[in-house]
């Protein structure tokens, strides 16, 4: 998470999203690059969703945000498996 953390921080949703863009067109972009195209995408679409949170003022922070989304994927986690 620590990834998704720093670009939240760093970027506006909009440019996250303009990333997501650059990834899914030219398989590059200017905010992260993960081991796998798969694995970029995750951390950009997680980190687009922690910035949008915090932006539209769901989360406080983007620590809030994290914490939030976190325990979501736990949540769908149990769900699927139990």
């Amino acid at each position: 998470m620590q990834a998704v953390r720093e670009l939240a921080e760093r970027y506006s949703h909009q440019e996250i999203e303009r990333c997501i863009e650059q990834q899914i067109t030219g398989g590059k972009n200017d905010c992260h690059a993960g081991e796998s195209p798969e694995e970029t995408m995750n951390i950009l679409s997680k980190a687009s969703y922690v910035r949008r949170m915090v932006e539209t003022g769901k989360a406080k922070d983007v620590t809030d945000a994290v914490r939030q989304m976190a325990g979501k994927i736990r949540s769908l986690q149990k769900n699927v498996k139990g």
